[in-house]
């Protein structure tokens, strides 16, 4: 066998640096780096990461080449997820401050002794902050790329990854959905409030809000870091971190993945509690993401999953991947 290849009892010879392959690698590579560089504002180290961790994968092995295909939804999320800052939801439609607050102070609002009425964040930030669950929230607010990440590996590396693709759809399905919801109704998040008021300022940048007390207990720069990158500032309704978890303990519950499903329980109440308490979005916003991730579910259990032409491309999807 000639240097270079692999041969594997369910696949044909792997062709490491093959002319067709290498051709269109390097198309799909010039036009990424060209994207970033011209529309994005430049190349940032996590782009650098990801250039080099998705190349070592296509070129190392066949397993690890397959691996990189069975994500692909994850990095066409992350591809137009990041390309958001070129043209921002405020630029289609009028931000709103005031109205989310006003409702869910209506809605939610708890009254205090002294007659004054405080949104759900405000409570939590005065009455009931403290290191512990600073801690707490800051871990589980975070995982909302960690826990669908292991959880689609997991699956991968059990044999599983026809299963892998269609789980991973779904997160695209319920991404983008959220993100054309934010795009109709651009809405401020509670932080944005304490810190502004309701004064309109559209270039002010992302904020950790609550989330910072993590950074300050630790000495480091993982949320401040994070948030000065965001692109989206203006997307609190709907709370896709408050949606993600939904499909997955949907997803797991399904296919009777027990060992998560119980895991998924825990993480979506501690996400949903995690939104409000950090300061990044009322109890309307985790409301709105978890109608966002039903309605993807619904769309996906009684119409995709009918459909002989979504289950064929899926099933392809599933061998090219295994």
């Amino acid at each position: 066998m000639k240097q270079g290849t692999t041969e594997t009892a369910d696949s044909p010879i792997f062709q490491r640096f093959s002319t067709r392959f290498i051709g269109i690698y390097a198309l799909i590579l010039v036009c990424y780096v060209s994207w970033i560089t011209l529309m994005i504002g430049g190349i940032r180290n996590d782009h650098l990461i990801f250039i080099i961790g998705a190349s070592f994968l296509l070129f190392f092995n066949d397993k690890t080449r397959k691996l990189v295909f069975a994500f692909g939804f994850i990095m066409l999320y992350w591809v137009l997820f990041d390309s958001i800052r070129i043209y921002p939801n405020i630029m289609i439609n009028p931000l709103h401050i005031a109205e989310p607050y006003l409702i869910e102070k209506a809605w939610f609002g708890i009254s205090m002794a002294d007659g004054t009425i405080l949104t759900p964040n405000e409570y939590l930030g005065r009455y009931i902050a403290n290191t512990f669950l600073d801690i707490y929230t800051a871990i589980t607010y975070i995982s909302w790329i960690p826990a669908p990440l292991a959880f689609s590996m997991w699956m991968y590396f059990s044999g599983r990854q026809a299963l892998v693709v269609r789980f991973l759809f779904m997160f695209f399905m319920v991404s983008m959905t959220g993100v054309f919801f934010q795009y109709c109704y651009p809405a401020a998040p509670p932080w944005y409030v304490e810190l502004y008021g309701f004064t309109e300022n559209l270039n002010v940048p992302g904020n950790p809000g609550r989330l910072i007390n993590f950074d300050h207990f630790f000495n480091v720069n993982v949320f401040g870091g994070m948030y000065s990158l965001n692109g989206n500032v203006f997307a609190a309704i709907p709370s896709l971190h408050c949606a993600f978890p939904v499909i997955q303990f949907y997803f797991a519950t399904k296919h009777k993945i027990r060992r998560w499903q119980y895991f998924f329980i825990l993480l979506m109440l501690s996400t949903w509690f995690a939104a409000v308490y950090t300061n990044h979005h009322y109890t309307i916003d985790v409301i709105a993401g978890i109608g966002t991730a039903i309605l993807v579910i619904l769309v996906y259990d009684q119409l995709l999953l009918r459909s002989r032409v979504f289950n064929k491309w899926m099933g392809r999807y599933g061998q090219i991947v295994s």
